[in-house]
């Protein structure tokens, strides 16, 4: 999630290369995705993590007869995950007669179910090789009209905005616009509906303030923000948009700027801290990483203080590999079970990202690594090979967003996750936005 800044930029496209699947997303604990397997026993389903990468196996209904049980309440934290894990399995009905489904393949283990009737996304199973033509060459990202709007908020688009932190929940997009001053900055949430109609998620008015930058979604379908507004982490439960402050200091004090974040499937937030929407005098003496642990008074840890200005932050999909990226780059870190991460640094594609400023950040399918570039204004894609902890080497570069503006972060999204969505700062009817991009497989949420 970048710092404010505005500049004008020809586009051209290098079209994707092929994406390489080098599994399922469905593997279990020990290949690059997990599966969880639900068993419907008369009613409560249990999730359970899969092993190998054949993804778990759908699970056993309950009795054809009998006086049945009430409805089952998802299942447990898989082994390993990514920050979507799996899906909910449905236990028998409570007339005891219907079967209950196990839970789907879940991307490395499967999020804890919840009561909220969100489903969180899953990988699908048994994607062949996309080809390369999947996106003819020149082909361009479209625009999203009214994305975001032009109103007061923005001076009726005349005023330069950033618009940053997409996120898919449910069946709709959600992600942050804020002005340039002052510090910290007013910012509201706006939602995109599968239709493509914008309406205001928080404030409801439009107008601000969320205080919202980077975005997230945790197991029960809640939004959770980097925000630089309370200078902590902020959660808005969808739709009702009730808040709820997760955290907000650390040693005594706020946090400068938080910026951007990724979750865990047992619920541990990782996100980034550093000074472009501060105030003044800085809070925190360093820019850092921070974990925060699952729990209703959670203390946050320092992970990484020597980055200057970390901005965008993802896990893998196996999520045994921490990517932060900052102004010369991007770094990957190991993972270890408690959720703290190894000290040793590995630069990740350091032919096309050393020495380059990096922002948003995001993960397909096949666990490639989309990173937005501020000083070229596109997107290198990385591929890992099945070794996400290693180096990656350069798989495609998308160029092609029209307008001039300078792109800041992406998600994929839509009915079956293979919209690319990209969040586009400046000013003007064109240059600051919305636009979408049909891709050839499915990715992550944020």
């Amino acid at each position: 999630m970048s710092s404010l800044l505005a500049s004008r930029t020809t586009r051209v496209f290098a079209g994707l290369a092929p994406l390489l699947l080098f599994s399922a997303c469905a593997g279990g604990s020990s290949g690059r995705t997990g599966g969880n397997s639900g068993t419907g026993t008369g009613g409560s389903t249990t999730g359970q993590g899969g092993t190998g990468q054949t993804g778990g196996t759908s699970g056993t209904g309950g009795a054809a007869t009998g006086s049945g049980g009430t409805t089952g309440s998802g299942g447990v934290t898989g082994t390993g995950g990514t920050s979507s894990g799996g899906v909910t399995g449905s236990g028998g009905s409570a007339s005891g007669g219907s079967t209950g489904t196990g839970g789907q393949a879940g991307s490395a283990g499967g999020a804890a179910g919840s009561g909220s009737g969100f489903t969180p996304f899953v990988c699908p199973s048994g994607m062949s090789t996309p080809s390369a033509s999947a996106i003819p060459a020149g082909s361009s990202a479209t625009k999203i009209n009214g994305a975001p709007p032009l109103d007061a908020f923005n001076n009726t688009g005349n005023n330069f905005t950033n618009v940053e932190g997409p996120v898919w929940i449910g069946d709709a997009l959600y992600f942050s616009e804020m002005v340039t001053s002052p510090n910290p900055p007013p910012a509201r949430i706006l939602k995109i509906d599968s239709s493509d109609t914008v309406t205001a998620f928080y404030p409801s008015g439009g107008g601000g303030d969320s205080g919202s930058n980077g975005m997230a979604v945790d197991g029960s379908g809640n939004l959770v923000t980097a925000n630089h507004g309370v200078g902590g982490i902020v959660s808005y439960a969808v739709p009702a948009a009730n808040k709820t402050t997760i955290i907000d200091s650390y040693m005594g004090k706020r946090f400068n700027s938080p910026n951007d974040l990724t979750i865990r499937n047992d619920g541990t937030i990782y996100f980034t801290d550093p000074g472009f929407q501060a105030p003044s005098p800085m809070p925190q003496p360093n820019t850092g990483v921070y974990m925060v642990p699952p729990g209703s008074s959670p203390t946050a840890t320092e992970i990484l203080s020597s980055l200057s200005n970390p901005n965008g932050i993802t896990l893998s999909l196996d999520q045994k590999t921490l990517y932060v990226g900052h102004g010369g780059g991007v770094y990957s870190y190991a993972v270890n079970t408690d959720g703290s991460i190894g000290t040793t640094a590995t630069h990740v594609d350091a032919a096309n990202l050393d020495n380059n400023a990096t922002d948003g950040m995001a993960i397909d399918c096949a666990g490639d690594l989309y990173i937005v570039r501020v000083n070229t204004h596109d997107v290198d894609v990385v591929s890992f090979g099945g070794s996400p902890g290693g180096a990656g080497t350069h798989l495609a570069t998308i160029a092609n967003v029209p307008g001039g503006g300078q792109l800041t972060n992406l998600a994929f999204g839509g009915a079956d996750h293979k919209t690319l969505y990209i969040t586009v700062q400046g000013a003007g009817s064109t240059q600051r936005g919305v636009f979408k991009l049909a891709m050839p497989i499915p990715g992550m949420p944020y």
